[in-house]
């Protein structure tokens, strides 16, 4: 079967997505019913909008199979439940292009797959972190000190700093587990300048080094605490002054599925 075009299938959805679009109530409503079965009360203290406002909106929902009566109030029916999930991704994803519009429009945001770009809206715990004139590698010096103390670190890489090398050795030396992807021609740059180093962290049951055969242009540190991710300006240079720090367990794991996804089309080193 052949795939439906986006604008076709659009037309199939119109009527349901001109409804949310122009009803906000109806909108919040079914937001607000994602986690559990709440009763108008509960809707109007929650929302700051008058029940009888919200009992309208649930009526149209009710009629649209959204939303259905419970033990104590009202909840969603399954299609209802899915339709809260999508918007709520959907509505996270535009709250977090917006808050740093700048950092995603002057950047590379290719090498990040699309079912992670679908769901960009698990980020919304995040500051950008940029150097200035009195601090030019703000940036490498607040990664350095997150790495050192974390329990766990994984991350990409096609670029090289100094300090990294001495951060990972630390972070295993205080018994942080650390898995490493990077690309050949990193790889071969650590090896040559790192080399007694990287026989020494290949010695440690917790150190795993991958190498990825192809032009990665991305980099990021996924540890315990945070998501440090740096990308490629759209110019084609690494941006080493500026990072998107991202905070909790969403961002987290968001950043655990992009190792993941690199990890998995890479070769592990046991020997140099």
């Amino acid at each position: 079967m052949r795939t439906m075009p986006a604008p076709n299938k659009y037309d199939l959805a119109e009527s349901q997505m001109k409804a949310f679009t122009r009803s906000a109530v109806r909108t919040k409503t079914l937001l607000a019913l994602q986690e559990e079965e709440k009763d108008s009360g509960d809707l109007e203290k929650e929302l700051g909008i008058r029940a009888s406002t919200i009992l309208h909106s649930i009526k149209d929902m009710a009629e649209a199979g959204l939303v259905r009566k419970g033990n104590k109030g009202y909840t969603l029916t399954n299609i209802g439940r899915v339709q809260a999930i999508l918007i709520d991704e959907l509505v996270s994803a535009i709250v977090v292009l917006d808050q740093h519009k700048n950092f995603w429009q002057t950047h590379d945001m290719g090498e990040i797959p699309y079912d992670l770009l679908a769901k960009i809206g698990l980020l919304g715990q995040s500051e950008i972190l940029a150097g200035d004139r009195a601090a030019i590698l703000k940036t490498q010096e607040y990664w350095y000190s997150e790495v050192i103390k974390s329990r766990m670190v994984v991350g990409v890489s096609p670029i090289i700093i100094p300090s990294h090398p001495i951060a990972i050795a630390k972070a295993l030396d205080n018994g942080a587990k650390v898995e490493l992807v990077l690309t050949k021609t990193i790889l071969d740059i650590v090896i040559k300048d790192y080399k007694d180093l990287i026989k020494t962290l290949l010695t440690n049951k917790n150190f795993k080094l991958y190498r990825i055969d192809r032009d990665v242009r991305i980099a990021y540190t996924v540890t315990d605490s945070y998501l440090s991710l740096g990308l490629f300006r759209i110019d084609g240079g690494y941006d080493v002054g500026c990072d998107l720090n991202c905070y909790g367990e969403k961002a987290r794991d968001w950043g655990m599925k992009l190792f993941e996804y690199h990890r998995n089309m890479s070769v592990q080193i046991n020997q140099v």
